[in-house]
């Protein structure tokens, strides 16, 4: 059953889980936008410098004097050297090349571009592109050149550098957009977890209740089968703390150890199945009754089948009767075949009936008691389990053999809140 602990972390890795995926959706929203804007920001500062290296010069493009022509170019130099692109080539009407400059140190990206980018597009509209190279944002940009009249007189194709300035501001208006965008995002789901929690108190408390529910129906189960077969609660409360005991010892983790209990404490549930006249027989069973006795397993398994939460139990309903050399019932299942849950309660199920009195015979003492589970080390029982057993026997025959049912009560209680 899930505690009300682990509905808090449940929620808590779920809001984070949550907060993480909205803020990649969100912040990828916002980075995209904000590349649109900062592309807006760069082909505007790109066309603004356009403007102002080519105003003053449209009238020299197709001047058939040479002279004009050298001053194109000593105007152009000029300019470029003060400003920031990197790469000018300008061409008259008839798409001749008339000026070609390259700033100083340009011959990586120029490089870059042959490779990676188009050039020398001379068409009747204006295009660019943006592009990064060694941490500088860059943008080319083709544009046809009209005179006063709207008739061409030119193209322009140029490569313009944004400055360090600028590309650091950009970089961290971007990165001040993620993190406000991820900030807004943990705040939200901050505030949300207390009113979620807030939500989930009828569920944990539920919850609570129904695992209690659980449990209580798990003792009024194994109750009614001790009452069934004559008998007190105390061997099914004895054989559970034997149980969790050893299985504690042999360090299994606490699903197991959960499964274990429920295990422990319904083993003999399929008697109720089993006709009074053989269930209560004071003498020997004939070979015939014991075969029917033998079903019991059987129905026990039919039983908590039905029962999503008692499912874990079957290991030890089904199988506390087989043997480790194969010749138990019903399945005849030998060595590890055999479920551990299984092996560890058939060891401390025989260890009870041996210590413990009943309608047949008087209580064995501890040394008569283990000498007979010694004996049965790898026919009836697993050796590793037996020599892990063998450990803490003494301490659980002192403690709990002879313990009154509310003090054996008191102690499963304990165990069933730490594991359930």
């Amino acid at each position: 059953m899930i505690s009300a602990k682990s509905i808090h972390r449940r929620l808590i890795v779920r809001l984070l889980a949550a907060w993480l995926a909205i803020s990649l959706l969100i912040g990828g929203i916002v980075f995209f936008m904000k590349m649109r804007d900062v592309d807006e920001f760069v082909k505007n500062l790109t066309f603004n410098e356009t403007r102002a290296l080519l105003d003053d010069k449209k009238d020299y493009i197709n001047s058939t004097n040479p002279k004009d022509l050298d001053t194109l170019k000593k105007m152009m130099a000029e300019h470029i050297m003060k400003g920031h692109f990197v790469l000018v080539e300008l061409y008259d009407k008839s798409k001749n090349r008339i000026v070609d400059f390259d700033a100083k140190g340009s011959e990586d990206v120029e490089n870059y571009i042959e490779k990676h980018k188009e050039t020398h597009i001379l068409s009747y509209k204006a295009r660019y592109n943006r592009f990064y190279f060694e941490k500088n944002i860059y943008i080319q940009i083709f544009l046809p050149l009209y005179d006063k009249e709207s008739n061409l007189i030119g193209h322009f194709e140029g490569v313009y550098r944004v400055d360090a300035k600028t590309t650091k501001d950009i970089t961290r208006s971007i990165i001040l957009s993620l993190l406000q965008v991820v900030a807004a995002m943990l705040a939200i789901t901050i505030i949300l977890y207390p009113i979620i929690l807030s939500m989930d108190k009828d569920l944990i408390k539920l919850s609570r209740d129904l695992s209690e529910a659980n449990v209580g129906m798990l003792e009024t189960l194994g109750s009614a089968v001790a009452k069934r077969d004559s008998d007190t609660n105390a061997h099914n409360y004895r054989v559970t703390l034997y149980a969790v005991e050893l299985a504690e010892a042999m360090g299994l983790d606490a699903g197991e150890i959960m499964s274990l209990i429920k295990g422990s404490f319904l083993h003999d549930i399929g008697k109720i199945a089993i006709s009074d006249n053989i269930l209560l027989k004071p003498g020997k069973l004939t070979e015939e009754e014991f075969s029917v006795m033998k079903t019991h397993v059987g129905h026990g398994y039919d039983i908590i089948s039905k029962y999503n939460w008692l499912k874990d139990a079957g290991d030890v309903v089904k199988y506390h009767h087989e043997k480790y050399e194969g010749t138990g019932y019903l399945s005849k299942l030998k060595g590890g075949e055999i479920p551990l849950n299984a092996r560890i309660f058939a060891i401390v199920d025989v260890f009870d009936a041996l210590t413990s009195k009943r309608p047949y015979k008087e209580p064995f003492g501890y040394e008569k008691s283990m000498q007979i589970i010694e004996e049965g080390r790898g026919t009836h029982f697993d050796p590793q389990i037996v020599e892990t057993f063998k450990k803490i026997a003494k301490k659980l025959y002192d403690t709990t053999s002879t313990g009154e049912e509310a003090f054996l009560e008191d102690t499963l209680h304990k165990f069933v809140k730490k594991y359930f």
